[in-house]
């Protein structure tokens, strides 16, 4: 049985084993967003460590402390994730993110959903 929620920046759909975490077109990410999206994926999750997977394609900008906050203390019980990104603007920005934060948890981007599903199932 799966569980779900919706907030201004994302709508998140639990099963399991995964969250799936889509979020919204039209709206930067800064503090303030990541700080709601981190808390409500928690709430979710409810002490759980599982797989995310974060469908960024509509995103178009997050700020230097929505990235650090996202990277450490949004890091918090999760096992694995993968971002699912498009070309470019979700690109540059994953890349941004892998390339300027040490990974406490193997984090991977992917143009497709099924190979962002097959890494996650391969670390669980």
């Amino acid at each position: 049985m799966g569980k779900s929620h919706e907030n201004k920046y994302a709508i998140y759909s639990m099963t399991d084993e995964l969250l799936h975490i889509i979020y919204k077109k039209d709206h930067d990410i800064d503090l303030k967003a990541a700080q709601l999206i981190v808390k409500d994926r928690m709430m979710l999750q409810n002490g759980k460590e599982m797989s995310v997977l974060c469908d960024i394609r509509e995103v178009r900008k997050v700020n230097k402390p929505a990235r650090d906050y996202l990277a450490l203390e949004g890091s918090q019980w999760i096992k694995a994730l993968a971002f699912l990104i498009a070309d470019p603007v979700t690109d540059v920005i994953s890349t941004i993110y892998l390339g300027t934060h040490a990974q406490s948890v193997p984090t991977r981007s992917f143009l497709k959903k099924s190979e962002a599903l097959a890494f996650l199932k391969s670390i669980t």
